[in-house]
């Protein structure tokens, strides 16, 4: 099986992106975050866990869903580069949408507002389009796209996510990707969503570790891996 995935600097790794895309785990940031090598990305556990062999990682940092132009995730350009010469991908793993959170792009556009005309400068409209565009262009293909976590700031206990980076609560974001994901008939890794109750904490709190804020260490894409192998185990038959 062939596995291509969709996403932004918190998926790209030097070596393994398409010519010409923005990458943020150069070797610098690899040492920095602790990523030994490209096995400790969290696609890469994925891929092992599901004994596949990575087709495309189309991952540019920096990149929103929204837009009209490269390097969007709803643009023509990166949803035919998900295949090559020689394959085409049976699963296409989505993990996108922090930097439209980061920059407060709108969530709700003319798609749902003025006369069913869809809106690529909103956060809905443009992931609803992408996943038009990924089932147009790989009909055979599994399609799973993913909600967005929160995160922990390593040695800093205090530190509190984010929940408003440009004005509009991630969990908006969250709910708007798993309307697109209901509208298209497209499965969904919630992995926002704690999968395990534990009394005293809410259902979103599962969270990876960074130095940042957003670009996971080795140790936070370990964690958004295992929430996505969890994800799944409930939707394929791994």
């Amino acid at each position: 099986m062939f596995v291509s995935v969709l996403g932004d600097s918190i998926s790209t790794y030097s070596g393994f992106n398409p010519k010409g895309h923005a990458v943020y785990y150069d070797e610098e940031m690899q040492r920095r975050n602790g990523l030994i090598s490209v096995y400790d990305t969290w696609w890469a556990k994925v891929n092992q866990a599901l004994g596949a062999y990575l087709c495309v990682n189309n991952s540019y940092s920096g990149s929103m869903v929204s837009g009209t132009e490269f390097p969007s995730g709803c643009c023509q350009e990166r949803i035919m580069n998900l295949r090559t010469p020689e394959h085409m991908p049976d699963m296409i793993l989505i993990y996108l949408g922090l930097n439209d959170f980061g920059y407060g792009i709108p969530i709700i556009g003319s798609l749902m507002s003025n006369k069913g005309q869809t809106n690529l400068l909103c956060f809905e409209d443009a992931y609803h389009q992408m996943l038009i565009g990924l089932r147009y262009f790989y009909p055979n293909a599994r399609i799973i796209c993913a909600t967005l976590m929160r995160t922990t700031l390593q040695g800093n206990s205090r530190w509190a996510f984010p929940e408003r980076l440009g004005g509009i609560r991630i969990d908006e974001y969250n709910d708007a990707i798993r309307r697109a994901a209901a509208n298209c008939h497209i499965d969904l890794a919630d992995l926002a969503k704690r999968h395990i109750s534990i009394p005293g904490f809410s259902n979103c709190d599962r969270r990876y570790e960074t130095l940042d804020g957003i670009h996971p260490t080795a140790q936070g894409h370990l964690t958004i891996a295992d929430e996505w192998i969890l994800c799944l185990s409930k939707i394929i038959d791994m």
